[in-house]
């Protein structure tokens, strides 16, 4: 993939708009959190109140992360974007004027707490997932490093902006400024006019969280980034969560201290956005997180043992590490994620990283408050370094990863009795039959696996290959999905070039065309479909042909055993499913 400067995103006005909106956002929720917790010093609170802050800031992506995804993808991300914005503009300004009303309890600012990060929980997905939309190709990865940017820069900015403004003018003026980076967030993307999209049929909720569960569990290159993800972001989060406890305690530093200490980390995850395409230029991206990786554990280990002055410097390494490898996992499911699931696929991937950082800083706090803050540092810096060779064997991103075709296209099914049925009917069992000469039968079994995990992504939950012990060369290829509508989904809307050249690859085998064969539950209703006279008194008069797409399942060589008097409906054609209709 040709490279881009790491500036190119900014000269596209609707991704440089967006972009600004993203970090007056977070630099003013980083500035709402510092804000809250001296508001609540400030009252007297108890030290477990002023913690729940952080909670009520977190829960809402823990608890709505995913669900939030399912919205990005399921409607008009603009207006996901948009709405997002609007609960966290609502939220911060109805804080910021019972602030300056003096009517602000503890309670109060909790609940406004929670409704900001419910806001931020609906967007974060949705911004990663519009991201691809807003630049071209190639220029994701640089999007992605300045994504981060606002990240970073918010969490280096926003606490100090907080502690300089709460001095002048007091908390009321930090809530205010907040609530004005999100009103004008709803006006950046009031501006941002995309392009009409062609929308095809939207899954029930319910139905699009499963999928995209089960598109991440069947997707490879996916499960790679994520797995390596975790790994990562559990012994990481050491630093993060125990640097104040190092600073105080063997650095002997005060506030000011631990504030040059962070700004450290701050330096070196600005500085991550120029070393990136410098190290994309020369190396993979399997590696580039393995250097990442590796330094990211030496500045942890630096940071447990080095004077102060070492410790700084560790601890630009270590922000440096941080971005390129966040920024490397985050680009590449951007890339690899099919369209109709990205938004879903980086929810859970937010999930995890998350999830780690809350599962990781009170694991390595434990081990602090058992031995010392240094021993969680050493720890956690050697499981780094331990991790690297094992994720190289076992689990490394492979070259082609964020290069595969994702494109796709609506594909209008031919099948005439697809608005016969009842979407929510189901499951539906599909069988192609294929026809492979013995001598092309390993290589077919082969590329059917790849044809598997299409299938898989796409929608199925059970699949299987076998082949008839009276006639090796035919194959039944069996797979199920939930409902009559997720099949539809899965014919129509959901095949990326890449499942069509798993198709194509496994078809290439087959000496025949494939004969299909669908499969509804016996009492499913199927509209325009009228009832025999006699058929309420004879069970068996559904079995007469009606039309040339419902016929009786027949006791012939291409039904699968079983099926006789299965209680199933049949149809049976003697074309592949949709998603082959372009190979």
């Amino acid at each position: 993939m040709a490279r881009s400067s790491p500036w190119a995103p900014f000269r596209i006005r609707a991704y440089l708009i967006l972009w600004l909106a993203q970090l007056g956002a977070n630099i003013g929720s980083w500035m709402q959190t510092v804000g809250a917790q001296w508001f609540l010093v400030e009252v007297g609170a108890s030290a477990v109140f002023i913690t729940l802050v952080q909670t009520a800031t977190t829960a809402p992506s823990l608890l709505f992360g995913l669900p939030a995804g399912v919205m990005a993808d399921s409607y008009d991300r603009r207006h996901v974007l948009l709405t997002a914005n609007l609960i966290a503009a609502g939220a911060s300004t109805v804080l910021a004027v019972v602030s300056f009303l003096h009517v602000l309890t503890p309670v109060g600012l909790l609940a406004c707490t929670f409704l900001l990060g419910c806001g931020m929980a609906l967007n974060a997905p949705t911004w990663q997932a519009v991201i691809p939309s807003l630049v071209p190709r190639k220029q994701i990865p640089a999007a992605t490093a300045l994504g981060s940017v606002t990240i970073n820069a918010a969490r280096a900015l926003g606490p100090a902006f907080a502690g300089f403004l709460v001095a002048l003018a007091g908390t009321s003026a930090v809530f205010a400024v907040n609530a004005a980076a999100y009103v004008l967030s709803v006006v950046a993307v009031l501006t941002w006019k995309r392009p009409a999209k062609r929308v095809g049929r939207r899954e029930p909720f319910r139905s699009a969280l499963f999928s995209g569960m089960r598109y991440t569990k069947a997707a490879p290159h996916v499960n790679r980034i994520m797995l390596r993800t975790a790994l990562f972001i559990v012994p990481a989060s050491a630093i993060w969560a125990l640097l104040p406890v190092e600073a105080h305690g063997r650095l002997h530093m005060g506030s000011g201290g631990y504030g040059v200490l962070l700004a450290c980390l701050g330096v070196g995850a600005l500085s991550g956005v120029f070393v990136l395409p410098w190290l994309r230029r020369r190396i993979s991206s399997n590696k580039i997180v393995v250097v990442a990786s590796i330094a990211y554990g030496a500045g942890t280990v630096g940071a447990a043992v080095l004077p102060s002055w070492g410790v700084g410097v560790s601890l630009v390494v270590a922000g440096i590490a941080w971005m390129c490898n966040f920024t490397t996992f985050n680009s590449l499911l951007q890339l690899t994620l099919a369209p109709w699931v990205r938004a879903r696929g980086m929810a859970i991937y937010l999930l995890i990283v998350m999830a780690g950082q809350a599962l990781g800083s009170p694991l390595w706090g434990t081990v602090a408050t058992l031995w010392t803050a240094q021993i969680s540092f050493l720890v956690a810096g050697g499981l780094l370094l331990v991790f690297v060779p094992i994720s190289v064997r076992f689990w490394p991103i492979r070259p082609r990863t964020g290069e595969l075709d994702r494109s796709h296209d609506l594909i209008t099914h031919n099948l005439s009795m697809a608005n016969s049925v009842d979407p929510r009917t189901g499951p539906i069992e599909i069988q192609v039959s294929y026809r492979v000469h013995p001598d092309k039968a390993p290589a077919f079994v082969t590329a059917m696996d790849a044809v598997r995990l299409s299938r898989m992504r796409t929608g199925a939950n059970f699949w299987e290959l076998t082949h008839r012990l009276e006639d090796p060369g035919l194959f039944f290829e069996r797979y199920s999905v939930p409902s009559w509508g997720e099949y539809l989904l899965q014919e129509t809307q959901r095949m990326t070039g890449h499942d069509r050249a798993n198709l194509r690859a496994a078809l290439r085998l087959t000496s025949d065309e494939p004969r299909v064969r669908r499969e509804l539950p016996a009492d499913a209703p199927i509209a325009g479909v009228p009832r025999m006279p006699g058929d309420e008194d004879h069970p068996m008069g559904d079995l007469r042909p009606r039309d040339p797409d419902m016929t009786t399942a027949q006791n012939s060589g291409t039904q699968s055993p079983g099926t006789q008097n299965s209680g199933r409906q049949n149809s049976e054609t003697r074309e592949p499913p949709a998603g082959d209709q372009t190979a």
